[in-house]
């Protein structure tokens, strides 16, 4: 059995979590971690976890950190990934593995896939494609060999730094369109951390908004969109600097 367990705001992630299934085949169980903890699970000694997770500014999403460092994965075998918006996976992998490996996991293989940036969607647009979907097949094939015979990652292998990048925060919060808005309340009812006032919708708490687009990919009526001069001024320069198309990498 794979337990595929994942934090995915945008859907994104979701979107790679279910490829990296899809390759392995036979059966399958979906964790959306996205809104709630996980309830208990203890996987099996034959199971296999896959744990999944977007990079933010080089880092595990700290909501996402906390929900799977209560996890029990028992000296299970595990294989983790990390997905961004093709600028850079940064310490995220590391981190991930280290959280993985405190959950009591025993990590065989660690990933970054590339997908459309949430907030900047020019960059990495209508990724993952086919060429994504062929690395990813070359993936699960060496973790299916690392798994035949037995061998564990060293995590020390995986790119990235200890002590972790610091965390930063994103001076962008989505908006909501007045005039598309309908008060539905679906942005509030699905924001992982709280930020909208279900009172007042057009109402962001920049102080809680972790900028995970979470409410834009759950609107109903495409009424919420990141907008104003800095974030056109901003990017400009993203998109820019961030044009050339970067590949999956991983560690076996």
């Amino acid at each position: 059995m794979l337990h595929s367990i994942y934090f995915s705001p945008s859907g994104t992630t979701e979107k790679i979590s279910g490829i990296i299934a899809g390759e392995f085949g036979g059966e399958c169980a979906f964790h959306d971690i996205t809104l709630d903890t996980l309830p208990e699970m203890v996987p099996g000694g034959d199971d296999l976890t896959l744990l999944a997770v977007p990079v933010y500014a080089g880092r595990v999403p700290a909501l996402a950190a906390e929900r799977l460092a209560g996890l029990k994965g028992n000296g299970s075998r595990a294989i983790v990934a990390v997905v961004y918006g093709n600028r850079d996976y940064d310490d995220a992998l590391l981190e991930l593995c280290y959280i993985a490996k405190g959950a009591g996991f025993d990590v065989v293989a660690a990933g970054a896939f590339i997908a459309e940036h949430c907030i900047y969607p020019k960059v990495a647009a209508h990724r993952p494609d086919a060429a994504d979907a062929e690395r990813i097949a070359e993936f699960v094939s060496q973790v299916r060999n690392a798994l035949d015979s037995g061998r564990s990652l060293d995590i020390e292998t995986v790119k990235g730094n200890r002590p972790y990048k610091k965390p930063a925060g994103v001076p962008l919060h989505p908006e909501a369109d007045k005039d598309l808005c309908n008060d539905c309340g679906t942005c509030a009812g699905q924001c992982p951390v709280q930020a909208i006032d279900p009172e007042n919708l057009r109402v962001t708490d920049g102080s809680k908004c972790i900028a995970c687009c979470r409410c834009i990919n759950v609107c109903p009526q495409k009424a919420r969109r990141f907008g104003g001069v800095l974030y056109k001024m901003a990017g400009w320069k993203f998109v820019r600097d961030n044009a050339r198309r970067l590949e999956p990498e991983w560690f076996v």
